[in-house]
């Protein structure tokens, strides 16, 4: 066989796909197997960890993505650049886990705290109504409606000058013209959380302990300042099973979900020892 006929032979086997991906392999693995401390098959006792393997579920993963975003199969060099990519980015991964960068990054660590979840979570089978409404009957103390406040307010964006003689003429029974405010002057029935979000917690708490038909202030909330008269406190209330139905249905999958990772969670703590109050040194 003449040196041309082999020339050809060997340029093109070395645009073959499949030969391009069997020779990245190699050439990371030569390079991982130079570079360590331990030889070959050491590395091979430990797992393979510095052995990236292109095979063929890798490439064509990464050809239907291709495929996916630009509506056609991409040609033989664009899948050659495709995979010098995802080489790139496992070698980087790899090189990010070896570093425990997962350790000490914690937006990394809780995305992967909450993969793991979502896997073991798993999807529980259709309850029945007679379980369902067991679930609601146990589970009670969380289907009450929020206690709820009603008041009526005169509202300054500042502090008043005359903040007592304004509380004194409003416990008299005259009137204060206050400033405009954007839930206006009489609050009706809002519940805590939205008082709480709209207003601050300290506000909330003063209202609801404040006696009612009684005015108070000035008090102080995100907003500004307010002189109030709280003139109806709601108590919670449980809510009736026909109106939380559908609620309950996805608290009593997500219950699930939670016992599922919490069972495979405990099964995996088996093979740690937890050490508590330890200090180095």
């Amino acid at each position: 066989m003449s040196d041309i006929k082999v020339a050809e032979k060997s340029r093109k086997l070395l645009t073959e796909p499949l030969s391009i991906f069997a020779l990245v392999a190699v050439v990371i693995f030569a390079y991982n197997a130079w570079s360590g401390n331990s030889d070959t098959s050491d590395a091979m006792a430990a797992g393979d960890r510095d052995v990236v393997v292109i095979d063929d579920a890798t490439v064509a993963m990464l050809q239907e993505n291709f495929a996916w975003l630009e509506g056609r199969q991409p040609s033989e060099a664009e899948t050659q650049l495709l995979i010098s990519q995802w080489v790139d980015e496992e070698v980087l991964f790899r090189e990010a886990l070896a570093q425990q960068m997962h350790l000490s990054d914690s937006k990394m660590r809780a995305h992967l705290v909450e993969k793991v979840r979502m896997l073991w979570a798993g999807s529980p089978e259709p309850v029945d109504e007679a379980e369902l409404l067991d679930f609601y009957m146990e589970n009670m103390e969380s289907y009450y409606t929020e206690p709820t406040l009603s008041f009526t307010q005169v509202y300054f964006e500042e502090l008043p000058a005359d903040a007592d003689e304004v509380l004194t003429t409003l416990k008299a029974g005259s009137t204060v013209e206050g400033e405009p405010f954007w839930l206006g002057k009489n609050l009706n029935s809002y519940s805590e959380s939205i008082l709480r979000s709209s207003f601050g917690g300290e506000f909330y708490e003063t209202l609801k302990s404040a006696p009612v038909d009684q005015w108070v202030g000035p008090v102080e909330s995100v907003r500004g300042f307010h002189f109030a008269r709280v003139s109806h406190k709601g108590e919670p209330e449980l809510m009736p099973y026909k109106a939380v139905r559908e609620r309950l249905d996805q608290d009593w999958s997500a219950h699930h979900r939670r016992q599922n990772v919490s069972a495979r969670t405990e099964t995996i703590k088996e093979r740690f020892t937890i050490v508590l109050g330890a200090s180095g040194g």
